[in-house]
C-alpha cells in the first residue's frame, strides 16, 4: 500500500529501517539507484545526454551525488554543482569521500559563467537541493540560479524526492522555487505534495521504491490502489439473489435535474446493488423511466416548480419506516428548496442506515451542520471545495492548501466520512484513517460526474460494504474509468454517462 507521509513520519521510517540493519548510507544509495533508474525512463537512456545535478548540503544532495557517479559510469556526461557549500550532513559527508571521481570534478555554484553555460547546453537539469529539507524562502543566489534554469535550460528538468522551494509537509511554495518537468518522489509520498498548487508544481510525478518496508511506517495517510480495491471490492457468490446485494433508496432529481437522477440511479444499479428504489417527482419518472427499466419508483409530491414538496417529506417518512433499506443516497439535483432542508434534517436524524449526502443534500446540512452529530448510523459527505467552504465557513483557497488535514478535522468533529471531492481526492473517517486517490483526470470535469460518484458510493454502501471502504472504493473506481475512458477518447469527449456504462470492464 502507498503512503502519504509528514517529513517526521519519513524520518521515523529511515530510523526503523536503520534499527532493522538497513543502514543510512544504504538508503542513499539505493535512492540514488531509484533515481537514476528512473532518469533513464524518462529520457529513454542516458548514453551521450548531458546532465548537470544541482546538489544541496544535505541528504538530498547526497542522493545527487550518487546519481552523477551512475550517470557517469553509463556513458553520460554529469556535471555536479554544488549550490551552497559542501555536504553537512552525516551521510551525505560519506558519500561525497565515497565516490571521489565525479566529486572531483564538479564546480560551484560561484563559478556562475560555467554553470550557466553547462546548463544552457544540457539535456536534463536534476534538481537534488533540498527535498524535505526545505522551508521558508529561498537565498537570493538560488532564486537567480532557479530562475535561469526555468528560462535557459533547453532540456527535461527533474527533482528528486521535492522539488526544491516546495515545503514538503505544507505545501507552500517559495517564490521562484525550482520547476521541474518530473519529480521521483522517494520512498512514499510526501503530504504537502498533494496539496494546491504544490501537486500542479511537481509535472509528473513517480514514486520511487528505496527499500524502506510499511511495517516501518506509523500512522500514515494511505494512498488508493489496486489493493485497496481488491480487499474491500463486495464478493459475488454464486448462490445469491437480489436482496444478497443490498437494496439503496435513491431521493434524487427535480424537474430542473432530472439527469442528477438519472447518473446516480444508472450508476449504482451499475456498481451492483441488487434493488434500487429512486424517489422522485413524479415528472422526473415520466422522463426517465424508459431509460433506467431496473429500477423501482417511488412518485413524490411536487410543487408547482417540479420539486419535492412537504408533502413528499410525511411520505419518505413512512416509506423509511415500513421498509428496509440497507443505504440511503440523498440530494443529488433535489434543488435548493425548504422541503429538501427539512426532509435532510429528518433523514439525518432517523435513517437507520447508512446515509450519503451530496449536492443538494450537503447545501441543505450545510445550513445546521450540527444535525450531523445527531446521526445514528454512519454519514458520508461527498462535497467539492465550494461546498465544502459552506458547510465549514472557510474559504475555498484555505481548504486547498491542506485538504487532508481539512478533511480529517471535519470528520472527527462533526462523526462522519468525508469524500473532499477534487484533484486527489481526500477520503477521511472520524477516527483518523484517511485515503489519497490518484487516479481520475480533467475528462471528469463536467456537470453531473459528481452524481455518478454518489451512486457508486452509495451502491457498495448498501451491498454491505463498510462506509469509509464504500466510500474509498467508489472513489478509486470512478476515476480508474475516467483514465480508461482518456486513455481510449482523450478527456475532452468523457460524458459523466460514459462512466458507469464502462464501470463493469473496470471492474472485472
Amino acid at each position: 500500500m502507498q503512503l502519504a507521509v509528514t517529513n517526521e513520519q519519513m524520518r521515523a521510517a529511515e530510523e526503523n529501517a536503520g534499527k532493522n540493519g538497513i543502514s543510512a548510507m544504504k538508503l542513499m544509495k539505493n535512492a540514488g539507484e531509484a533515481s537514476y533508474s528512473n532518469i533513464s525512463r524518462i529520457l529513454g537512456g542516458v548514453g551521450d545526454k548531458n546532465f548537470v545535478i544541482l546538489a544541496g548540503r544535505g541528504n538530498n544532495g547526497g542522493d545527487g551525488i550518487v546519481i552523477a557517479d551512475l550517470l557517469t559510469e553509463n556513458g553520460a556526461s554529469a556535471i555536479l554543482v554544488f549550490v551552497q557549500d559542501l555536504p553537512k550532513s552525516e551521510t551525505a559527508r560519506q558519500c561525497y569521500s565515497t565516490y571521489e571521481k565525479v566529486v572531483k570534478s564538479c564546480i560551484y555554484v560561484h563559478r556562475q559563467d560555467a554553470v550557466k553555460r553547462a546548463i544552457e547546453s544540457c539535456d536534463a537539469v536534476i534538481d537534488c537541493v533540498f527535498g524535505t529539507g526545505f522551508h521558508g524562502q529561498l537565498e537570493d543566489n538560488l532564486k537567480e540560479l532557479f530562475s535561469f534554469v526555468d528560462e535557459n535550460c533547453p532540456g527535461v528538468k527533474i527533482s528528486i524526492d521535492v522539488p526544491s522551494g516546495i515545503d514538503s509537509d505544507t505545501g507552500e511554495i517559495a517564490d521562484c522555487a525550482f520547476k521541474p518537468d518530473h519529480t521521483v518522489v522517494l520512498a512514499a509520498m510526501k503530504k504537502g505534495l498533494y496539496s494546491h498548487p504544490a501537486f500542479e508544481s511537481c509535472g509528473k510525478i513517480t514514486l520511487a521504491d528505496i527499500g524502506i518496508a510499511r511495517s516501518f511506517y506509523d500512522s500514515c495517510e494511505a494512498v488508493l490502489s489496486d489493493e485497496v480495491l481488491r480487499e474491500f471490492l463486495p464478493a459475488r457468490p454464486a448462490v445469491s439473489h437480489k436482496g444478497t446485494f443490498g437494496k439503496l433508496l435513491n431521493i434524487s432529481g427535480s424537474a430542473f435535474y432530472t439527469g442528477a437522477a438519472l447518473l446516480s440511479t444508472n450508476a449504482a444499479l451499475r456498481m451492483g446493488v441488487g434493488l434500487c428504489t429512486l424517489a422522485t417527482p413524479a415528472r422526473v419518472i415520466n422522463a426517465i423511466a424508459p431509460a433506467v427499466p431496473e429500477t423501482t419508483y417511488l412518485p413524490l409530491e411536487q410543487d408547482f416548480d417540479g420539486f419535492i414538496d412537504d408533502k413528499a417529506v410525511d411520505m419518505l417518512m413512512i416509506e423509511l419506516e415500513n421498509k428496509k433499506y440497507d443505504a440511503l443516497l440523498m440530494g443529488c439535483g433535489l434543488g435548493d428548496r425548504k422541503a429538501t432542508a427539512d426532509l435532510t434534517e429528518i433523514v439525518i436524524r432517523s435513517a437507520d442506515c447508512p446515509v450519503i449526502l451530496d449536492a443538494d443534500g450537503l447545501n441543505a446540512a450545510a445550513q445546521n451542520i450540527n444535525v450531523l452529530k445527531e446521526s445514528r448510523q454512519s454519514v458520508i459527505v461527498t462535497p467539492h471545495p465550494a461546498e465544502f467552504s459552506r458547510m465549514t465557513g472557510r474559504s475555498v483557497p484555505e481548504i486547498q492548501r491542506d485538504r487532508i488535514a481539512a478533511a480529517k478535522s471535519f470528520a472527527k468533529e462533526y462523526n462522519c466520512i468525508v469524500v473532499l471531492k477534487g484533484v486527489n481526492t481526500v477520503v477521511a473517517a472520524p477516527g483518523g484513517e484517511t485515503f489519497v486517490n490518484t487516479t481520475g483526470n480533467a475528462g471528469l470535469a463536467k456537470g453531473g460526474s459528481g452524481d455518478v460518484l454518489a451512486g457508486m458510493i452509495a451502491s457498495l454502501a448498501a451491498q454491505g460494504v463498510q462506509p469509509l471502504y464504500a466510500a474509498a472504493v467508489g472513489v478509486y473506481l470512478h476515476g480508474l474509468a475516467a483514465d480508461t475512458l482518456a486513455a481510449k477518447r482523450g478527456m475532452a469527449g468523457i460524458l459523466p454517462r460514459d462512466i458507469p456504462e464502462i464501470l463493469p470492464d473496470v471492474i472485472k
